[in-house]
This record gives structure tokens, sequence and C-alpha cells, in this order.
């Protein structure tokens, strides 16, 4: 093979291989990229209609649940009211009281607490003491668990009461029993984290005893 058949092969060659980088860089490079993007352009469009998806299955959901929700609210609204409430609370507390059969109720609210540590509900301390047995104590907690109104017991003291204090096995004693408390209400026509103006003076309710 003479050297001008080698040199019509070798520009044959480069032909071909210009040709072939001229197809990729012209139509075959474009066209991948193209195909690249619609399929990047698909999976963003599935992914938008998994959320569309999901959201419409939540709301959904919420439309189902509606009634549940709002019994919840009403019930919320029942334990943390607006206001303090503190006559109506006194009133209940009387009432528990007069079950669990314990006498000598007393119920002390102190200066309401304004919301702090990032929560915006008021805190109305209360303390409750009372005279009665172990068992009526144990009934007392377990009716004020039970109130409407939400109660958070933290402390409960009892020491025997002197009169009725019997040594006699067979005889449960009398105890005098004071429960620190708090109940909590959510202000809505106060600035926030100011708590509405508390009496001079503890107010003390004393409960009418329990007919025997």
């Amino acid at each position: 093979m003479g050297s001008r058949d080698r040199n019509v092969i070798l520009l044959g060659v480069l032909g071909l291989v210009l040709l072939v980088v001229a197809f990729y860089f012209l139509l075959l490079g474009p066209l991948l990229a193209s195909l690249d993007q619609q399929a990047a352009a698909r999976d963003e469009r599935q992914a938008t209609l998994a959320e569309l998806e999901a959201e419409v299955a939540r709301l959904e959901e919420v439309r189902r649940s509606s009634p549940e929700l709002q019994r919840q609210l009403l019930e919320l609204n029942k334990r943390i009211p607006t206001q303090p409430e503190v006559e109506t609370l006194v009133v209940q507390i009387e009432d528990i009281a007069q079950t669990a059969e314990v006498t000598q109720t007393q119920i002390v609210r102190a200066d309401p607490v304004p919301p702090g540590g990032g929560g915006d509900f008021t805190v109305q301390p209360i303390t409750m003491s009372f005279e009665g047995t172990y068992e009526e104590l144990l009934e007392f907690l377990r009716l004020a668990d039970d109130l409407v109104r939400l109660l958070a017991v933290n402390n409960v003291t009892y020491e025997v009461a002197e009169e009725g204090t019997t040594a006699a096995p067979d005889v449960e004693q009398n105890l005098v029993v004071e429960i620190e408390a708090e109940v909590y209400y959510q202000p809505t026509d106060v600035p926030e984290g100011t708590a509405p103006v508390a009496p001079a003076s503890p107010e003390t309710t004393t409960a009418t005893p329990a007919a025997e």
C-alpha cells in the first residue's frame, strides 16, 4: 500500500472521527441534556404530586376528625378558661369535699402568677385544707383529679388531729390535711405576660360541713 493510499485512509478515519464528534456536540449532547432535564422535571412533578396527595389526605383526615377536634377544644376551654373563675372552683371543691365526707374545708387563693417558661397560661395557686380520715383524703384527691377544671396537686401534708384522736386500733384517726395545688387560665383581655390584679389579701372560703 502506497503512501497515497495511507493518506486517503487516514483522512477518511479523521473525517469519520470529526463527524462523530460533531454529531455528539451538535445533536446527541443536546438531546441527552434535554432528556436529563425532562427526567428531572418529571421527578419534580411526581414529588409535587405526592406532596399534594399527602396534603389532600391530611385535609380529609382533618375534615373527618373535625367534630372530635371541636369537642376537644370545648373540653379544653372548660379545663383552662379565660378567667380565674375561682368562685366556681370553690363551689366544685366544696361539692367534692361533701362527697368525700371531709369537714372544715377551707380554700385559700394566693396571687396569680403571670405566664412564664414559654407558656401563656396564668397560674392561680390555691391551698385547700380540711379534716378527715386517710381514706377520705384519698377519695378527695380522686374526686379532685376528675374535676372539669384542670387542677394540679403539688404537695399534700397531713397530721393527726388533736380532737378526735383515738388510740383504738379499730378506729381510724382523724387527720388535718393541707393540699397545695394550682389551676390555670388563659386571659384574653390583658397584655401578654401580665396577670390580672389580685386581691389585697388572700381569700379564704370555709365550706359547710357535710350533714351527718
